[in-house]
């Protein structure tokens, strides 16, 4: 048979046609009507969900088909009582979930058209590669590429949160602000890749004497910050003055052994009071910090401290 004979019968099967339309689309398709019966699908259903088999067919409660599927993909209770209720929605709407396929986490985005005379069509897609795209485009935003802890933006956004819940449970929050010590000088003597292994091995060190619920970030160059939450600033100070010493006695090596050199850190403390603004908070630490530079550098300063010294310009 030629292309245009098979052509011509084809057109001529338009229930065929239309079956073939809807298996081949990626989309998993299903229309169910008022009654909640099942009354149409594609295979893709199969394929996004993993149904096994029996699960679906044509006459099937769509309701009794949202249960299977909740024990199958191990939804809990709350979202089980959520998809059945959003079954009666008579307007459009989307909305993204995870689901455990297999032991595989997977995203599906859920399309909801009403039909006029009840019942409705809905359309499932496969987003899980969008999904990691978009977590790793998230992470590579919130992360310092260099060190490994965060950058400016996703720290500002944690000690917000970390403000808030100090103040809601009446816990103390401590800042530390951590400045290298003529860092310029090794950039300039020793060459930007000693300067990149100085910056990592003071987030090691950081990290080593730090608690894992401490909260680290780059606010730029050679400027960190450290959220302490549960601290006040006795303990923060007794940490600052831990990591100073930490530091100090590191020994960095950039990948040549007869290059190995010490950096040493300025550290300024601030404890978070009642009526403090992020940047309030972040300005006494920073002020704390200066006065630890103007002190001589490589020693520890805190709030207190800093009204000693004039602010810097």
């Amino acid at each position: 048979m030629n292309k245009g004979s098979l052509a011509a019968n084809l057109l001529s099967q338009p229930a065929d046609i239309l079956d073939l339309i809807l298996d081949i689309v990626p989309q998993g398709i299903v229309m169910v009507d008022s009654n909640y019966r099942t009354l149409a699908f594609n295979r893709p259903m199969f394929d996004i969900f993993c149904f096994p088999a029996g699960t679906l067919y044509v006459g099937k409660d769509f309701r009794d088909v949202i249960r299977d599927w909740a024990q199958h993909t191990d939804q809990d209770a709350a979202m089980l009582e959520r998809a059945i209720r959003e079954l009666d929605i008579r307007e459009p709407f989307s909305f993204e979930f995870p689901q455990d396929v297999l032991g595989e986490m997977r995203w599906c985005l859920l399309t909801h058209t009403p039909l006029p005379n009840g019942g409705f069509v809905r359309t499932f897609t496969d987003i899980t590669e969008h999904k990691r795209l978009e977590q790793e485009l998230d992470h590579l935003s919130r992360t310092d590429s260099l060190t490994g802890v965060m950058t400016r933006r996703a720290f500002d956004q944690r000690l917000a949160e970390e403000m808030k819940r100090a103040w809601r449970f009446d816990h103390p929050l401590a800042l530390l602000m951590m400045d290298l010590d003529h860092f310029k000088r090794v950039n300039d003597t020793l060459g930007h890749y000693a300067g990149d292994a100085a910056l990592r091995d003071f987030v090691g060190v950081c990290r080593r004497e730090c608690r894992i619920y401490d909260l680290m970030g780059r606010l730029g160059g050679e400027e960190f910050a450290l959220l302490l939450p549960d601290s006040g600033i006795a303990a923060a100070v007794v940490v600052a003055e831990r990591l100073r010493e930490a530091v100090a006695e590191h020994s960095v090596d950039p990948g040549a052994p007869e290059q190995k050199f010490h950096v040493t850190v300025s550290i300024g403390a601030a404890q978070l009071h009642a009526l403090d603004s992020a940047s309030k908070f972040i300005q006494r630490a920073d002020q704390a910090l200066y006065a630890a530079k103007a002190a001589g550098r490589n020693c520890v300063r805190c709030e207190a401290d800093a009204a000693h010294h004039p602010s810097p310009a």
